[in-house]
């Protein structure tokens, strides 16, 4: 299906809409899935739809404080939170990150997700999900998740948890 607001759609057997959508992040051009979600046989909501569009015209303003609120959460909440004893493994498992670069440099963004529109009642609601390479491999694709409510980011944490 081709829609006026996300492209080119289709719909997965859980009913969810997949799509992929190429922006700019940190001065690098991506293209990343979307994920919109749906119960079965329903269609994209308004409310999704408007979530998504003032979520890309404010994305580019949006980056830079994005930016800083990942090199934070990573430096107060992730490094050094698990991982090897021994204080060379733990050096590589987890780098230094002070800057946009070297932020840039560990992680991934993978997916744009607008919520059902159930869940945003408190406001429009949109996830981005990311890979990341620091804290050893990645074997329950436990990156980070990032949540915005109208366009202001409510909470960043594993994707398990912020997603």
């Amino acid at each position: 299906m081709t829609e006026q607001v996300f492209d080119e759609l289709r719909q997965e057997e859980d009913g969810c809409w997949c799509g992929k959508q190429t922006l700019d992040f940190g001065g690098s051009t991506y293209t990343v899935d979307i994920l919109i979600h749906s119960e079965e046989e329903e269609e994209i909501t308004q409310g999704q739809k408007k979530a998504f569009q003032c979520f890309m015209e404010k994305w580019p303003e949006l980056q830079e404080k994005l930016i800083e609120a990942l090199i934070e959460y990573y430096n107060e909440e992730e490094r050094f939170s698990y991982g090897p004893d021994d204080e060379e493994e733990a050096a590589e498992w987890w780098p230094e990150i002070e800057t946009k670069e070297a932020l840039l440099q560990a992680v991934t963004l993978e997916t744009i997700v607008v919520a059902w529109d159930f869940m945003m009642k408190d406001g429009r609601c949109i996830y981005l999900l990311f890979s990341r390479t620091w804290g050893g491999e990645d074997f329950d694709d436990n990156g980070i998740g990032v949540c915005y409510i109208n366009e202001e980011i409510e909470e960043i944490a594993y994707k398990d948890i912020a997603y």
